[in-house]
């Protein structure tokens, strides 16, 4: 439990230092859109990150490791959406969190198979 706390540590300074760089990249006048990308790829490669490494440090069943810290990062970023922008749900909010926990799953399964057998 303390190695996934220091994860979704990691996972929420990274999220405020990508946020800070996006909201920078907006006041020097990139378009917004291109930022939200920036901002959806970063969060899409971290997940799958930190879905790959639980998913390599587990014994079996990858996928659900990866879908544990996944639904845990998940959930900070529901919480930081809700306080933000109130916003409880929207279609497009939920397709961006059923790729982003895809990403974790996918992740805890390549980490599962990229530990090498102990045969």
């Amino acid at each position: 439990m303390k190695k996934i706390g220091k994860q979704l540590g990691f996972y929420l300074l990274f999220l405020i230092l990508i946020t800070f760089i996006c909201s920078l990249l907006n006041l020097i006048g990139l378009n917004r859109t291109i930022t939200n990308l920036i901002l959806f790829i970063f969060n899409l490669v971290n997940f799958g990150f930190w879905g790959f490494k639980n998913g390599y440090q587990a014994k079996d069943k990858g996928y659900f490791a990866g879908l544990k810290i996944g639904a845990l990062m998940l959930l900070i970023l529901f919480i930081i959406n809700l306080i933000l922008t109130q916003k409880f749900f929207s279609f497009s909010l939920l397709i961006y969190y059923l790729i982003m926990l895809l990403a974790a799953i996918f992740g805890g399964m390549l980490g599962i198979s990229k530990k090498p057998s102990e045969n």
